[in-house]
């Protein structure tokens, strides 16, 4: 054991004197920190290929109301926004809304059907030997036939008269009508005058 401790401690001895050798890279030499960005470059484009981009968007509502209104939302003072994340990478974005909307045009003339319901007076009737002004008063129901813009033909059927006359729209559903009629009792010759209401 004497011999041999001499020994180890030269040998220790001789390799603490041997300094490391420096390693030589071939080619070009990329320092740590721009190794490490690099890597990080490489990890974004892998993400951008293997995944799709998330959007997120404001919700754009359109409503149309019974009288053909158009109420939406999306535009200014709210605008429409978006946003978009994909990877690393985060966007918001905003824009208008436009909203065309085409309204149809409903036909000036034409061909219909439309019932209505109506009250008016026989303008001869009160006047014949042994009338009464009530036995001018006629109601019943009216069909408008054929219309050119406000103005309408129609046939009508009282308790009183069956004929046939012009109508004007006030309203929508509402309007004059003046026509010729014939009374049930005998037929007589009469012009009548009447109030209408339309169904629709």
């Amino acid at each position: 054991m004497l011999f041999a401790l001499p020994f180890t401690l030269a040998v220790l001895a001789q390799d603490a004197s041997v300094q490391p050798e420096t390693v030589k890279c071939e080619g070009t030499c990329v320092p740590s920190n721009d190794m490490q960005k690099i890597v990080t470059v490489l990890r974004d484009q892998k993400c951008l290929k293997e995944t799709k981009p998330e959007f997120k968007l404001d919700p754009v509502n359109i409503i149309v109301d019974r009288q053909g209104r158009i109420f939406y939302s999306g535009s200014a003072p709210q605008p429409y926004k978006l946003h978009m994340s994909w990877c690393n990478y985060e966007a918001d974005g905003e824009g208008k809304v436009n909203v065309l909307a085409a309204v149809q045009e409903p036909p000036s003339y034409g061909f219909r059907f439309r019932p209505k319901a109506f009250v008016g007076m026989l303008l001869i009737e009160p006047f014949r030997d042994g009338k009464k002004p009530k036995d001018g008063l006629d109601a019943g129901l009216m069909l408008d036939i054929f219309y050119l813009h406000d103005f309408n033909i129609n046939v009508h059927a009282g308790f009183r008269s069956v004929g046939a006359g012009l109508g004007v729209d006030i309203f929508r559903n509402f309007g004059f009508y003046s026509g010729y009629a014939l009374t049930w009792d005998g037929f007589k010759s009469n012009p009548e005058a009447s109030l209408w209401f339309a169904f629709w």
